[in-house]
């Protein structure tokens, strides 16, 4: 089953659970449309003075994409094996080859350290741009998590916003309507900081939390590509590289993949090996 079937399911029993524990006899007793459009407004208003309005609401299209956490094991997989052949064109002295892969990658980060590296900079300078290179492309992705943290803690500030002003709409009409209708405002009211509770720590914290750690794991991949520029800078035969790439963890094959493209994997790694010089 995948995640997202698996998470529809588990929140849907959830709200039936809530429902039915809090009122049977009215399954719509948990709606209130003015009360959401407080939280839900609320939180984005501030968010919007906050943040940049351009960051906010790019956040806010990039919300499904989030949500399905789309691997990327694939790419990181063909970014280290990129800079295996780079490393091996560069000792080799294939310029020219290595000038033509290199228009190939995607990663700025590699694009960027092997241009240094045909530049002929000194390996301080690369680490320094490479580093600040880096912490340039982390930077985005922080910010998104920066923003959802923000938003969860805006939430229930809003939610007891209208829990207040449904408190002070029943306070003056108190001498008019009876206890019955009391006690329906006040529930009506409360909803709010139901929603500010849900949307702050089922929404916002959930996905800042992933992000956070996909941030992570990004920093760790960024950090063995400059670990593997630097060894490609001292002309460091590409299968010591290899271990270090796979001692900080090249993501692992599905058996079936693997099994597909053993052939493949063996026939790239066959130059490598064969250009070791003692």
């Amino acid at each position: 089953m995948r995640f997202l079937t698996v998470f529809n399911v588990t929140l849907l029993m959830l709200l039936v659970s809530v429902v039915v524990l809090i009122s049977p006899s009215h399954l719509l007793a948990l709606i209130n449309i003015p009360g959401l459009l407080v939280v839900l407004g609320g939180t984005l208003c501030a968010v919007l003075l906050s943040k940049p309005q351009h960051k906010v609401l790019g956040l806010l299209r990039e919300l499904p994409v989030i949500v399905k956490g789309q691997s990327a094991e694939f790419r990181i997989r063909a970014e280290f094996q990129q800079l295996l052949r780079c490393a091996h064109l560069y000792r080799s002295g294939q310029v020219r080859l290595l000038e033509q892969e290199i228009k190939l990658a995607r990663q700025p980060v590699l694009i960027k350290g092997v241009q240094l590296i045909l530049d002929r900079c000194s390996l301080d300078d690369v680490n320094n741009i490479m580093r600040k290179e880096s912490a340039r492309t982390l930077s985005p992705i922080q910010e998104k998590s920066q923003i959802l943290r923000l938003m969860s803690s805006y939430a229930p500030a809003f939610g007891m916003l209208g829990t207040l002003l449904g408190m002070i709409h029943m306070l003056y009409g108190l001498g008019e309507v009876g206890l019955e209708q009391v006690g329906v405002t006040m529930g009506f009211a409360l909803l709010t900081t139901l929603y500010g509770l849900v949307v702050a720590n089922l929404i916002c914290k959930p996905l800042a939390i992933k992000l956070e750690k996909q941030t992570a794991e990004h920093a760790a991949h960024l950090n063995a590509l400059l670990e593997g520029l630097a060894m490609m800078y001292e002309k460091t035969h590409p299968m010591v590289i290899r271990d270090m790439l796979e001692a900080h963890g090249i993501p692992e094959e599905s058996t079936v993949v693997a099994k597909k493209v053993t052939k493949t994997s063996l026939a790239k790694l066959l130059p490598l090996a064969a250009s070791h010089v003692d």
